[in-house]
Formats: C-alpha cells, sequence, structure tokens
C-alpha cells in the first residue's frame, strides 16, 4: 500500500452530485472522481489500449482525505453514528454529528466502547484547540491551526458553448476551497502488474493539468509528495476477507459480493450516495448510480466493479470505478 499527499498551489472547486449545482463544492475528491482523472492523465501519457485500462484499472484509490502535517484525517465510520449512543451520551449528539473526520488514532479509538470520551475529551467548551471548523477532530490540541481550508465564492458568466461568447444575464458563483499550504490532500493506492511508474507519471501530469472544474482558470493544480518513510505513513492494513472492513472508496458491489454475507454483523452500517455528472463535451448526462459511501462498514471486505454509465444506445463507454478500497479497524 502506498500514500500520496497532493499539495494544492491554487484552488478547486469537485462537484460531488454532477448536478451543476455551483455553488457547492467538496472539500475532498471521492475515489471515482480521482480515478477517473487519473486514467484520463494516463491516457495522454499512453494513448494504447485506454478502453481496456479503463475497464480494468492497474490500480486501487481510497477518495483523498484531508491532512495536515503529519495528521492524517479519516471520515467517521457510519457505525458510530449518534443513533448507536447509549442514553446517558445522547446530550452529546448535536455535536458529534457535526464530526466529519477523526485524526488517525482516533479514529481507531471510535471502535471501541468508550470511543466517545476519546474523541470529545471537554464538551462543555468543546476542546478549540482539539476540534477544528466544527468537523476536524485532533488527537492533541494544535494551536498554531486555525482553519486548514477556506471557501470562497467568485463570480462567472455563462458561455454560450455553440457561439463561444458569453450568455447575456447568465451570471453564476462559483465555490473554491483553498487548503493551508502546509496542508492538503492525500490517498491510498495499490497496484496490479507492476504500474506504479506508469501510475505516477500520470498523477504527476495531473498536478499540472489540474483536477476538478474552471482548470482553464488555474483551479485544480497541485504538487504531489510520495511518503517514503514508513513513519510518516498511516498506520493502516488493508482488510482481510472475513474480518471488519471499513471503506475508503465508493463502493459499487460485484455480482460476486451480491452473494456474501457482509452485513451480517452488528456493526455493520453503510451511507449510500448518489453519483452522476455529464459526458465531457457531449452533452449527455452519465447514468446516475448509487453507490456505498466512505465510511460504510461491513463484516468483510467488498470486491466491487467498475460500471459502464454511457446512457444506452450511446457509443464509447465511459466507465465508474466502484471497486472497493477496504482497511481493518485494527
Amino acid at each position: 500500500m502506498h500514500c500520496y499527499r497532493l499539495y494544492f498551489s491554487s484552488p478547486f472547486h469537485i462537484d460531488s452530485r454532477g448536478d451543476a449545482f455551483h455553488e457547492r463544492t467538496e472539500t475532498f475528491i471521492h475515489s471515482d472522481t480521482l480515478s477517473a482523472a487519473l486514467l484520463s492523465a494516463w491516457a495522454l501519457l499512453e494513448p494504447l489500449n485506454i478502453e481496456a485500462r479503463a475497464k480494468n484499472p492497474p490500480f486501487k484509490v481510497s477518495s483523498a482525505f484531508p491532512f495536515f502535517k503529519q495528521h492524517y484525517f479519516l471520515p467517521r465510520a457510519i457505525c458510530t453514528q449518534t443513533v448507536k449512543l447509549q442514553e446517558s451520551q445522547r446530550q452529546h449528539a448535536k455535536l458529534i454529528r457535526k464530526l466529519q473526520w477523526l485524526e488517525l488514532p482516533l479514529w481507531k479509538k471510535s471502535f471501541q466502547e468508550n470511543w466517545l470520551k476519546a474523541i470529545i475529551a471537554d464538551t462543555k467548551s468543546h476542546n478549540e484547540q482539539r476540534i477544528k471548523q466544527n468537523c476536524l477532530v485532533f488527537e492533541h490540541p494544535v494551536p498554531e491551526l486555525n482553519q486548514l481550508w477556506l471557501e470562497e465564492e467568485r463570480p462567472r458568466l455563462a458561455m454560450d458553448r455553440i457561439t463561444n461568447s458569453s450568455s447575456e444575464g447568465q451570471l453564476f458563483h462559483l465555490s473554491r476551497v483553498w487548503f493551508n499550504s502546509e496542508g492538503g490532500l492525500y490517498f491510498l493506492a495499490k497496484f496490479a502488474n507492476e504500474q506504479k511508474s506508469g501510475f505516477e507519471a500520470a498523477l504527476s501530469l495531473l498536478g499540472d493539468s489540474g483536477i476538478g472544474a474552471d482548470r482553464s482558470n488555474g483551479n485544480g493544480f497541485f504538487k504531489v509528495k510520495k511518503v517514503e518513510k514508513a513513519e510518516e505513513m498511516p498506520a493502516l492494513r488493508l482488510a482481510n476477507s472475513g474480518e471488519m472492513a471499513v471503506a475508503l472508496s465508493l463502493v459499487s458491489p460485484s455480482q460476486a459480493d451480491q452473494n456474501g454475507n457482509w452485513l451480517d454483523n452488528d456493526n455493520a452500517a453503510y451511507k449510500l450516495i448518489s453519483r452522476g455528472g455529464w459526458i465531457g463535451e457531449t452533452g449527455v448526462r452519465k447514468q446516475r448510480l448509487r453507490m456505498f459511501a466512505e465510511g460504510s462498514v461491513f463484516s468483510s471486505p467488498l470486491q466491487g466493479q467498475v460500471l459502464n454509465v454511457n446512457p444506452s444506445g450511446k457509443p464509447n463507454p465511459v466507465y465508474r470505478d466502484g471497486r472497493g478500497f477496504f482497511i481493518a479497524t485494527r
């Protein structure tokens, strides 16, 4: 398993739902978006076998999550949702619901019975040196950081794609995310058939060309740093078959997965997310797909699958990567 950090030199806009609601942007990158962007960059470097590579990518990636210096964050597992709190703890439910990201040591503790005490050390003051932006929870106080990211809105004028001229009166606002210079997003990857060098070349090209929307205006550029030292790697391991597994990617179960008993556990819990979007330069919508979200917990990891989301009858397949990237809880 390999880890890559993305340090953004410009803001980015990620439309997670594909509904062109420009005033809303994600603050992290889902695995299917990251996989598709990497494959597009790879196609520019190696034009041969594009469809075969897209249909069966020689890599698996997690979604890209926040980090600050050596602090890695993971999405809070669905099985720690507030409805499972003990009655004596439900007074903290409103605060806990906001906590989206847990630093890795706390994330591991969240699967223990006393996870609430480990995460919320002082609920009266909300421990502001540990909880940032009402959603990031550090294991220890971090006074040098106020905000890991900032969101802004910039006005944009809609363009007519046919005449390539501005559409009169069609003004909208585009939301963008700026990351702290000492932080950004990181993701985990694993490879098949010794394809790491090609993958890293594509990732470097992607950083120079940008990810997300509005790249022609300088958005989405980043520098890549591969984590080489073992002590700097997130202390995680891939989940084995038959053990409790947490999804770090979006997952679309394969036919083989549907025969498994991965929900046969009291701690199994999941959330569904809708994925859509447009096929580039066509004006055609992709088929909408429901997938398991990051943080979903199952009694065994799922394989997942890559699906063609081009509408029926349309030429040229368009693939969405729904393969699972699962890690163990211990």
